[in-house]
């Protein structure tokens, strides 16, 4: 057994290979067994993702734009729409994590309608039909928006599109002299989740991930690990709470910090990290799972219900643990 492993208390990798969910299936081969991008069950675990069901009857509901359009588009022309996440902004956040790419006509067509509301400054930003001036854009930018638009963008295969290193350069030329984000100024504390969103995007792309305001924002989120009273940082707890294990990562979670940190090589010598590697291992059931506490109103995916081992959470822990523990 390799070392991280001793960490668990049960190793629950068989429960994850299991066929009936491909996208948790591949992922495991790839980043829990590392076999390789060319392995037989890693392609077949891959070709499955869009027939899945879940993922096909979500793929189902995009609607064209007009018939004979290339762009598409989930719940209406309104990319972001607020307060649901049934939304094309949405939508994407969630796909991109699964394992589908643009070679896939119909996450090609998405990423044209969402390349169609980037401004010549690199910002995606809402438009909207005013009477009297036809489509106008919304003002105000919006860096959680921007860097989750860039991660899925780059998940899905458009990380050298100059259109995305576009948006990357003005993502961090946004960033405040604390190393954090905010949509709202200079004033006040950073936004934790737009800060980890930043971080997100940065935790996939080379260039970025070694540069000195990626460390400085790594080190704000890592020093607030696991802090009480987030609301000090532009989130509330419908966003997420540390301890509350929520799937998918809409707002801020444990989960997404650790592993974005372990990426950006942070390691449980950092007393934040361990303190908050402790608690998610203390959390993994005697089964070897990791239990849904809570799930969004009407997620693009249904993912599990609350208080059911979920392979979703299993898959990312034990990713998390495996980057934080790995071998040197």
């Amino acid at each position: 057994m390799t070392a991280w492993k001793n960490k668990l208390k049960v190793d629950p990798t068989d429960w994850l290979l299991e066929p009936e969910n491909s996208p948790v299936r591949y992922w495991s081969l790839v980043d829990i067994l590392e076999r390789a991008s060319d392995d037989p069950e890693v392609l077949a675990a891959k070709a499955g993702i869009p027939s899945y069901p879940p993922v096909a009857n979500l793929l189902a509901t995009q609607k064209p734009v007009h018939p004979e359009s290339d762009e598409g588009y989930w719940g209406s022309p309104d990319f972001y729409l607020p307060r649901t996440s049934t939304g094309t902004f949405w939508v994407l956040t969630v796909l991109g994590d699964l394992g589908l790419t643009a070679e896939n006509q119909l996450i090609n067509r998405a990423c044209n309608f969402m390349f169609a509301h980037q401004r010549e400054n690199g910002v995606f930003c809402r438009r909207r039909r005013v009477s009297g001036q036809g489509w106008v854009w919304e003002e105000g930018d919006v860096p959680c928006t921007q860097a989750r638009t860039l991660r899925f963008l780059i998940q899905f295969g458009y990380g050298e599109d100059e259109r995305v290193r576009k948006g990357i350069n003005w993502l961090f030329s946004s960033q405040r002299e604390d190393g954090m984000w905010f949509c709202r100024g200079e004033r006040g504390n950073g936004c934790l989740r737009a800060t980890l969103d930043a971080l997100r995007v940065a935790a996939l792309d080379p260039q970025l991930a070694s540069q000195p305001v990626i460390a400085q924002a790594a080190r704000a989120v890592c020093d607030l690990l696991m802090a009480p009273r987030m609301s000090r940082y532009h989130v509330g707890e419908a966003w997420g709470t540390w301890t509350k294990l929520k799937y998918s990562y809409f707002g801020f979670s444990l989960l997404s910090a650790l592993d974005t940190l372990a990426r950006l090589d942070f390691t449980p010598e950092e007393p934040k990290i361990a303190a908050a590697v402790e608690y998610l291992i203390s959390r993994q059931g005697p089964d070897g799972t990791w239990t849904l506490d809570e799930r969004w109103s009407n997620p693009p995916i249904d993912f599990g219900q609350p208080n059911q081992p979920n392979k979703w959470l299993t898959l990312d822990a034990l990713r998390a643990v495996k980057r934080l523990y790995r071998e040197n």
